[in-house]
């Protein structure tokens, strides 16, 4: 029987603001002036949040190492 989690890898919105130091607002508000949206209502996937990290730069707890072959 398979046990993984099929949200391993994602996060939310909010745990995203929260590495930037910001709130989800700020965040979206940050990424909109880059033209970058996100879907409502899902969870950001591994591809997304690179996406999100290399349009805002990545946060100091963040290794740009984890994400690339994404």
């Amino acid at each position: 029987m398979n046990n993984a989690n099929p949200f391993s890898g994602f996060k939310t919105r909010q745990q995203i603001a929260t590495e930037y130091g910001i709130t989800v607002k700020t965040l979206k508000r940050h990424l909109g002036k880059k033209d970058f949206t996100l879907p409502k209502g899902h969870r950001v996937s591994l591809g997304e949040q690179k996406d999100i990290y290399e349009a805002l730069g990545y946060p100091p707890n963040v290794s740009k190492m984890e994400y690339e072959g994404i």
